[in-house]
């Protein structure tokens, strides 16, 4: 019972809570290490690169901590790109939907845990990793008891960053 409301709760602070450069400011919301551009399983296009940069560096951070790296794979990385996608045509960072991408990633990786950090206008990497610490909600999913994590980041018409970041295990 306490097992079920402490999941309900860390999904709950996980679909209410967004992050944005914009907004950070004033107030914040919420297999593969050494990954890089070569071995991405799947290409969102130009921002590979940046998309493995970002990797390392919370492969990083959970190192520095000492938690373990996570592992790249493909199931969260299309996950993580579909819901790119739907807050681009919103034109707004969230986590709608988060509930439907869990279930999906539970269902095709057999995963009994499922979070994700968003954030948008960022174009230093860096900024994104330190936004998420800073954020209560975002470092929760950072410092999980995660193994398996992707990142997607795709730009909007305009050249503002979408990132969706989904951890499971």
């Amino acid at each position: 019972m306490k097992f079920k409301f402490i999941f309900l709760l860390v999904i709950t602070l996980s679909v209410f809570s967004s992050c944005s450069k914009e907004e950070l400011e004033p107030l914040l919301e919420e297999k593969n290490a050494g990954l890089n551009a070569e071995n991405l399983e799947i290409s969102s296009g130009s921002h590979t690169a940046l998309e493995a940069e970002l990797f390392d560096l919370v492969n990083n951070y959970r190192v520095s901590i000492g938690l373990n790296e996570l592992t790249f794979e493909s199931t969260t990385y299309y996950y993580a790109g579909q819901h790119n996608d739907h807050m681009i045509a919103q034109n707004n960072v969230s986590h709608a939907k988060f509930g439907e991408r869990a279930k999906g990633i539970a269902k095709r990786t057999g995963a009994s845990h499922v979070a994700e950090n968003v954030a948008r206008n960022y174009d230093d990497m860096q900024e994104v990793l330190e936004a998420w610490v800073d954020s209560p909600s975002h470092r929760m999913s950072l410092e999980g008891n995660y193994t398996h994590s992707a990142i997607s980041i795709k730009e909007n018409n305009s050249g503002n960053l979408y990132f969706t970041q989904m951890f499971y295990r």
